[in-house]
């Protein structure tokens, strides 16, 4: 982070940075709110979206305001990182992302120790969010045992699955939610990584991993194959992903936003900055971690 790689404080004494973070809680704890109240009325929403498409993924349920949710502690979106609509309003790993970020902004803020009643709210508020994923956002799958799931509603409604975009289930170490020795994510990781289990795995000739229903069947992101070599300690496994990124740049250099995995040269945009930064960082983490592996 800024602040703490610099030790600049100045900005946060900035009466409209002050503000906005004011503002920023305020609409997460809005987004904490029920479908319903407690006389069984619709709350009014504060986000609702829906438009006229051919394509699902590109509008809302319920009029725009997403399928119904109880208070979890949560906080709802209509859509994922990779502009595809939610199934179900509680996307876990954004939460869980959401959480570690509202504890570093407390942090940040008790350093300075003047925005203590927003500290406090920051505190709460992840807190409260975190105990949601555990409490709502976990399931209990035949095969793997204890998992996180990708979305759910507080009723019990569950998607299993993950995306290739961050945040990610596979990413929840990376972000800082869970250690990576965690069983649940272990589990889920594992879970993630199957082809048999996650419905937007893929493998094939030329590369293997998750992929997103953003570009369809059969294509992987190789944002997810680094984000799978930075979550791993296994030497094997960090070359494995690092040998396919390589083999997957149709001679160009540079990461795509996804490859078919039997047809290298059918991808989707030819140079994609994400994901270039995080294999870049990718790489770097793993010459550190693993010396000789390049």
């Amino acid at each position: 982070m800024y602040w703490r790689a610099t030790g600049d404080y100045d900005f946060m004494y900035n009466r409209a940075w002050g503000q906005s973070v004011s503002n920023i809680l305020g609409i997460i704890e809005r987004l904490q709110e029920p479908t319903y109240n407690t006389k069984h009325l619709v709350n009014k929403p504060l986000v609702a979206y829906s438009r006229l498409t051919n394509t699902a993924t590109e509008t809302q349920f319920g009029g725009g305001m997403g399928n119904p949710v109880k208070y979890t502690g949560m906080a709802k979106t209509l859509f994922r990182p990779s502009d595809d609509a939610t199934i179900f309003p509680f996307l876990v790993p954004a939460n869980a992302f959401l959480s570690v970020e509202l504890q570093r902004l407390a942090s940040m803020l008790d350093q300075i120790g003047v925005y203590l009643e927003m500290s406090s709210v920051a505190k709460t508020l992840a807190e409260q969010i975190r105990r949601g994923v555990f409490e709502h956002g976990t399931v209990v799958h035949p095969k793997y045992g204890r998992v996180f799931a990708y979305e759910t509603d507080g009723y019990g409604s569950a998607v299993i699955m993950d995306d290739a975009n961050g945040p990610s289930l596979l990413g929840l170490a990376y972000q800082g939610f869970v250690d990576a020795n965690d069983p649940v994510y272990q589990n889920t990781r594992r879970m993630v990584l199957s082809a048999d289990d996650n419905p937007w795995y893929f493998t094939g000739a030329y590369i293997h991993g998750v992929g997103s229903p953003h570009t369809g069947f059969q294509k992987v992101w190789p944002m997810a194959v680094a984000m799978q070599g930075l979550t791993s300690s296994n030497r094997t496994e960090v070359k494995q992903c690092l040998d396919q990124l390589v083999a997957t740049t149709s001679g160009l250099g540079l990461m795509h936003e996804s490859v078919h995995v039997y047809r290298p040269n059918d991808y989707t945009r030819s140079w994609f900055a994400w994901c270039n930064s995080l294999v870049s960082q990718f790489v770097i983490d793993a010459i550190i971690r693993f010396p000789g592996i390049i």
